[in-house]
């Protein structure tokens, strides 16, 4: 017993504070646990018809994606994820019709985690889409700074164990420089020391290594990276980047 409650007792409080439903003149909502990758819950609105229930995210994948700036790419990666789940799309709401009372859970289930599924895929897309335009300004940036030297991009490198993948490789008569870009965020901090401390560790052969970073103010575990490879900003100027490499 905690607080005099048994464990059933909490576990029904915890799944209602997980769930919970709201009923008004056009249908009922319920707020499901998941969430978009912007922070909000997804939300599935329940309506009665003619043979059965109707259920829909009223939308809300749809102007999540908006508001990411998504929306094109929206529509045809929330039709694969509708299809994934065996609901409908129609490039406003993920929903499903005329379904049975006995079916109701099952269909919800369906139509929340396809409503989840097209928002994160938009989100990735959008992702690989801004590394891509970063990594094109990064090669413009090194080719600037170093004419004439080979810059390769996307390319591999060993360090003392392993094989690793950078944004560019510099060759130049000062020998090799990596560089990798980073962003805000904890994973990729940890990816890129993972890679810098095993190129540091060649010794006297270890190419000068320089973490590009996206928000430099917002990266966290800056000291962490430091440790391990120079930092300077994707938008620093062009002498920075020839001071580091």
């Amino acid at each position: 017993m905690i607080d005099g409650l048994s464990v059933n007792q909490i576990a029904e409080e915890i799944a209602r504070a997980l769930t919970y439903s709201q009923v008004g003149n056009d249908g009922a909502l319920i707020v499901t646990p998941l969430v978009y990758p912007g922070g909000a819950r997804v939300v599935l609105r329940f309506q009665e018809s003619a043979a059965g229930y109707f259920i829909s995210d009223h939308g809300s994948a749809r102007r999540e994606a908006e508001l990411m700036g998504g929306r094109a790419l929206f529509t045809r990666i929330a039709r694969a994820a509708a299809e994934r789940y065996a609901v409908r799309f129609d490039s406003d709401m993920i929903f499903d019709i005329e379904v049975p009372r006995e079916a109701l859970v099952a269909a919800s289930i369906a139509v929340a985690n396809a409503s989840k599924l097209a928002v994160d895929r938009t989100a990735e897309k959008l992702s690989e889409e801004h590394a891509s335009d970063q990594r094109t300004k990064l090669w413009e940036r090194l080719e600037a700074a170093f004419p004439g030297a080979y810059v390769a991009r996307e390319a591999a490198f060993r360090g003392a164990s392993s094989q690793w993948q950078f944004d560019a490789v510099l060759k130049n008569e000062n020998g090799h420089s990596v560089f990798d870009l980073v962003s805000p965020h904890a994973t990729s901090v940890n990816a890129a020391v993972a890679k810098f401390l095993d190129i540091k560790d060649l010794g006297e052969n270890a190419p000068a290594r320089i973490a590009v970073a996206l928000e430099k103010q917002n990266t966290p575990h800056l000291a962490l990276l430091g440790r391990t490879a120079k930092i300077i900003d994707i938008s620093s100027r062009i002498e920075t980047f020839r001071a580091a490499a």
